[in-house]
């Protein structure tokens, strides 16, 4: 681990030294009072509003065994997957935004990753669903202690511990033998409190080869120090074995019609398949992709009168091991191991203070990225073609060394929320940010660059200020701007920087920048109804795109513009006799303008992917010691662009359930049998063009609460 993983534990150290002094000390003078889990940086303001997914939404049964799941209903959410339970890219979407250009929190704390070799911004497999309590979404730009926010954030908030002990245990069993098994368990003894959980899921999956086995792992451990000190550390683990789709299609020599009709997938990168001598065709079954994923954070915060100050470091790394076999021998052809994410690292400071009328916060936050070595373990050039040899491709045969600290991000910000009169807040802030990404060394990638060496360093100072104005009870209605800067990651500098050295598509590549407008208004009748309604519009230069070409592999480059307006309005009511009625509509547009990759225009100035119409319903009931939710959602058809030209993939519509039942409930023990069904009509549909989701399925379990 290098001198700079250990940056962060500092702050830790100098406070573990003294909890030996504290720890069990009961009620004597100086003692710290028990402090609640704070999340500071995702702390809910007056002119920002959020929705909430809560815990019984997260856990309950879903054959994917994620937690992405439950985000499916709400408002201007899409999900691209190409399977159930796969692991490569981004699949969750907030008004078009992918995971590139939403901050992902877990309490509070950063998740977004490098992404190198394909493995996505996010590991959403590091989230057990019994260790989440909730799941916040706030919209839009945001207030400037937000970064890049053009889609908003999500921040997934965990248990902390209890006063009484308290375990959770649930399994559960369902559709492509799937088992779904988890425990959690919370507790605080004086001054010391912990949260563990872990998980294990498996599942035959729906695509052909597209297996998954996971296992993860949770925990939190916390000391209250005297003066409203306290400090913590914990750890997030997983590790997973997946199975690549196999290309299985009827012009394919290898095609099994029992199996659903597919494109090939990789999950790990960079991409081997327009090196092989027959393309997609070359590997077949039992192609896996193995990920070992760790985190670590610590955090110390202090807790005032009038306000709280927090310190968060997280460390992470992931390393993943590929092995190819054969479509045709079934023999192993191709093995690599690969860092893909290399003792990155950030730290974030965030101070929270009450003066009169006004709610100030400042603070800043440091993160250093970059990819790891590959190294190439077995190869059978036998199966690949000449490109191999060539100096450009020669990762493909030997790996490469990678570049660690190719990139770093700094920002401060200060922001200043002014409650001018009971009915009035004016919010504003400013958000400084510096951005490096440094040359691309040759050996990082294992060849001299054709293309001029560059680098970017770029500093942008950008406002976020909002005005809400409350005229009658329970009614505000918030008009909110915000400029905001989205960096490139290094697999999007790397590509550029791939594409220029081999001549293939030789442009200009620039930072995002966007300003983002948003008129909202909210409106609650007592306990018993909620509407919501907001209108916004983004117009974006320098919007970062890229697309997949056989023979070459990714291309990254910029659109001049991007325009992307919608409107997003969700209403709920709760009814008599235990029911609750809830829906969500988005309309959403993208336009944009000097494309240079599509210079015919194919796709009409529209954004590839983008649904206009997402819609989502559902009716909840409780009675007694039954739960039931019936819910739908649809999204509008998208026009694709792929390599053999422009496509649509059409709308569709899903309907699910869940129910539960609690067969026994004493005093120390609760235990509820579990169901969920979901696309019960058996709607045939792709999230991801090329990769059909399944038909109807089922899941069921218990859980124990003792």
């Amino acid at each position: 681990m290098r001198c700079t993983a250990w940056i962060g534990w500092i702050v830790l150290g100098v406070g573990m030294t003294v909890v030996p002094a504290f720890a069990g000390a009961g009620d004597e003078a100086g003692s710290a009072t028990e402090l609640e889990q704070i999340t500071v940086s995702a702390e809910r303001t007056d002119t920002l509003s959020k929705d909430v997914v809560t815990a019984e939404t997260i856990q309950a049964p879903n054959v994917s065994g994620s937690v992405l799941d439950a985000l499916g209903n709400e408002a201007g959410i899409q999900l691209r997957r190409s399977s159930l339970s796969g692991s490569d890219g981004s699949k969750l979407r907030l008004r078009g935004f992918d995971e590139t250009r939403l901050r992902i929190t877990k309490d509070g704390v950063p998740l977004n990753r490098d992404g190198s070799y394909g493995n996505g911004p996010i590991d959403w497999s590091i989230l057990s669903p019994e260790n989440v309590e909730r799941i916040e979404i706030y919209r839009g730009a945001g207030p400037a202690k937000f970064g890049n926010t053009l889609g908003g954030v999500v921040n997934i908030v965990t248990k902390t511990p209890t006063d009484d002990p308290e375990t959770v245990a649930r399994t559960a069993y369902g559709s492509y033998d799937t088992w779904d098994s988890s425990v959690a368990h919370s507790w605080k003894v004086g001054k010391v409190g912990w949260v563990f959980s872990a998980g294990h899921f498996e599942s035959d999956g729906y695509l052909r080869n597209n297996t998954m086995d996971r296992d993860n792992f949770s925990g939190l451990l916390t000391f209250d120090l005297p003066a409203g000190w306290q400090i913590g550390g914990g750890v997030d683990y997983s590790d997973k074995e997946n199975g690549n789709p196999v290309y299985n299609q009827p012009d394919s020599p290898y095609y099994d019609s029992g199996e659903p009709d597919a494109e090939e997938k990789e999950l790990g990168g960079p991409g081997i398949s327009s090196r092989l001598l027959n393309g997609a065709l070359a590997w077949g079954d039992g192609t896996l992709t193995e990920d070992e994923n760790r985190s670590l954070t610590a955090f110390i915060e202090k807790t005032m009168d009038a306000g709280r100050f927090r310190v968060d470091y997280r460390l992470w790394n992931q390393d993943r091991t590929e092995t190819y076999y054969a479509a045709d021998t079934g023999k192993k052809i191709y093995q690599r191991e690969t860092e893909a994410e290399d003792d990155n690292w950030s730290l974030q400071a965030a101070l929270a203070y009450k003066i009169f009328e006004h709610h100030i916060e400042a603070g800043g936050e440091t993160r250093h990225y970059g990819w790891g070595a590959q190294k190439v373990d077995y190869i059978d050039t036998a199966y690949f073609s000449r490109a191999i040899y060539s100096p450009y491709f020669t990762f493909v045969r030997e790996g490469f060394e990678g570049q660690p600290n190719l990139m770093a991000y700094h920002a401060l910000y200060l922001q200043d929320t002014w409650t001018l009169m009971p009915q009035l807040t004016l919010e504003f802030g400013l958000r400084q940010e510096w951005f490096r990404a440094d040359s691309v060394d040759p050996e990082a990638f294992g060849f001299e660059w054709q293309a001029e060496p560059t680098d970017l360093n770029e500093d942008h100072l950008d406002p976020r200020m909002a005005i809400t104005y409350r005229p009658w009870t329970d009614g505000a209605i918030t008009a909110r701007f915000g400029i905001t800067h989205r960096y490139p990651t290094s697999p999007e500098y790397f590509w550029w920087y791939l594409n220029n050295g081999t001549g293939y598509f030789n442009t200009d590549f620039n930072s995002e920048e966007a300003r983002q407008y948003e008129l909202a208004y909210v409106q609650s009748i007592g306990k018993i109804f909620e509407l919501t309604l907001r209108g916004y519009y983004y117009d974006i230069d320098d919007y970062i795109t890229s697309t997949s070409i056989r023979g070459v592999g990714s291309v990254y480059y910029n659109i001049g513009e991007v325009e992307i307006k919608g409107l997003e309005t969700g209403i709920s009511a709760n009814l008599p006799y235990g029911l609750r009625a809830w829906a969500n509509f988005t309309w959403q547009e993208g336009d944009k303008s000097d494309d240079p990759y599509d210079i015919d225009n194919q796709l009409s100035n529209q954004l590839p992917d983008f649904p206009e119409t997402l819609f989502n319903a559902g009716i909840d009931y409780t009675y007694e010691k039954l739960r039931l939710r019936c819910w739908l959602n649809h999204v509008g058809e998208r026009d694709h662009f792929s390599t053999d030209g422009l496509e649509t993939l059409g709308a569709y519509t899903l309907v699910n359930a869940t129910a539960a039942y609690r067969l026994l409930s004493t005093e120390n023990l609760k235990l509820d049998l579990e169901i969920g069904a979901e696309n019960i009509f058996d709607e045939d549909y792709e999230e991801e063009e090329g990769y059909p989701m399944p038909g109807a399925m089922v899941i069921a379990g218990v859980r124990l609460e003792f």
